[in-house]
């Protein structure tokens, strides 16, 4: 399935500057880390690239890297070549209930697979055998409303609207909390988490109420 990408002026910076991990087109580590320190709005808040392709990609993945490829880089490859991108099983699909409706094998699809030739965008298809009432039980269920959000952010992302930088209205990122942000997302998970805890627990054990002793 085609779609149109008119794609922001500054991410065709980088456009021909690509390589190939394991045959998938995206821009080099180095223009990536470049990249990654863009200002632009996600959520309504100013972050980084790098934030807003971490949450794409955990969003859609489940997990902070693909292939090797940082955030960034698969922000890219998508946006520069869904073409090819949309053959890479990266859509995560934890129900295991609707992988079998769409005959999906493993936890992963690709874009490609979750749409038909002849009939159109395959989750509208689900339910279909069944009586109108069940139809939109089944449609609106937590798995098929996750798995259609992942599909939209792919293809606002190859539209070029996902994206979207930072107006003039709003001041620009200072330099300190663009690299605490960079930082912060190139932390593995589990030492984020530890360092959550250990600051949870400085935190009670600064401020929980003393108990006071008492003489016999």
């Amino acid at each position: 399935m085609q779609h149109s990408k008119p794609l922001l002026s500054w991410l065709l910076l980088f456009a021909a500057a690509t390589i190939s991990a394991r045959s998938i087109p995206t821009i080099n580590a180095d223009r990536a880390s470049e990249a990654a320190r863009e200002q632009v709005m996600w959520h309504g808040s100013l972050c980084t690239l790098s934030t807003m392709a971490q949450d794409f990609l955990q969003n859609v993945y489940g997990k902070s890297t693909y292939q090797g490829l940082s955030p960034v880089q698969v922000v890219y490859g998508w946006a520069l070549r869904p073409d090819a991108w949309k053959e890479e099983p990266m859509i995560l699909i934890p129900d295991e209930d609707l992988r079998r409706q769409l005959a999906i094998e493993g936890e992963y699809a690709k874009f490609s697979q979750l749409f038909d030739d002849t009939l159109g965008y395959r989750l509208n298809q689900i339910g279909t055998n069944l009586p109108a009432h069940m139809q939109k039980l089944v449609r609106e269920s937590a798995s098929v409303v996750e798995l259609d959000e992942k599909v939209g952010l792919i293809i606002l992302l190859t539209q070029g609207r996902l994206i979207q930088p930072r107006p003039d209205s709003i001041p620009p990122m200072g330099k300190l909390r663009i690299e605490a942000e960079i930082f912060y997302n190139e932390q593995p998970y589990i030492l984020l988490l530890l360092l959550t805890l250990s600051v949870a627990i400085i935190i009670f054990a600064l401020f929980s109420p003393k108990k006071h002793e008492t003489g016999r």
